[in-house]
């Protein structure tokens, strides 16, 4: 096992890319603290876990809030004595037209989708330097790359997650901590299930990708896997899409 023994916080761990990584860990040996708003799914995703032989639990967290995450990390320590991996997966997304999208939603784009990971990775660090190493993975997104219709807040957000991982990476220098990103695609999450399944344009847009589908949840696992394990220890700053490589090539209609 990769992870065997190794305590990792999953934050949006409750569903989604999420709860397919907090899975995915657990299979590797980790110990799992779920941290989500859902508690439903959450406590659902600590069951699979129990009942699969792993050890996990449930914090209830606002990640845009600083007493919650303390209260997290507070949680954790309590329980496992640790943290040695965190995963920035919480997220939200408002699709809306740039003269619609008002100064509320773009708080909850940037408290949620950067904030968020800032507060965790803050408070998560000095965990981290008492036992000299630690792995963190930001939750980026294709949006992290290019501009997207309708996506102000979110695109911004998204971008910046590059610039927090790279400045952590380097102010952690000699720490023994890894900072890196991954960058999901079209992935059929909760998040894009009325795209995913729209009759019109749904398969299409799977099509435009090189691998030729929409990716699943799982997809994203043996990135995440790898990037929390030693083996991942030479990686550091840096950022994997995952995306089917539909950020690598451009076809036109005609050409394939």
């Amino acid at each position: 096992m990769k992870l065997k023994n190794k305590v990792a916080i999953v934050t949006g761990g409750g569903k989604g890319i999420g709860e397919e990584i907090s899975l995915g860990l657990a299979k590797e040996g980790a110990k799992v603290v779920v941290a989500d708003l859902d508690k439903e799914n959450s406590s659902n995703v600590v069951k699979e876990i129990v009942k699969n032989n792993g050890d996990a639990i449930y914090v209830e967290t606002d990640v845009s809030n600083e007493a919650s995450v303390k209260n997290l990390i507070s949680e954790t320590i309590n329980r496992f004595d640790q943290i040695d991996i965190l995963i920035n997966n919480a997220g939200i997304r408002h699709v809306k037209k740039l003269e619609n999208h008002d100064l509320s939603d773009w708080d909850d784009m940037i408290s949620v989708n950067l904030t968020g990971p800032y507060i965790c990775c803050q408070a998560v660090i000095p965990e981290m330097k008492k036992i000299g190493k630690g792995k963190i993975i930001n939750f980026g997104s294709i949006a992290s790359f290019m501009g997207r219709p309708d996506r102000v807040g979110y695109v911004a957000a998204k971008s910046g997650i590059l610039g927090l991982t790279r400045a952590l990476a380097i102010d952690l220098k000699g720490s023994n901590i890894n900072v890196n990103t991954i960058c999901p695609g079209l992935i059929s999450t909760p998040f894009n299930k009325k795209y995913a399944e729209d009759p019109t344009h749904g398969e299409q847009w799977g099509k435009e990708t090189i691998v030729g589908r929409w990716g699943l949840p799982s997809d994203i696992v043996g990135a995440a896997i790898f990037l929390s394990s030693n083996e991942s220890d030479f990686i550091n700053g840096s950022e994997i899409k995952i995306d089917g490589g539909w950020l690598a090539a451009k076809t036109r209609e005609g050409e394939l």
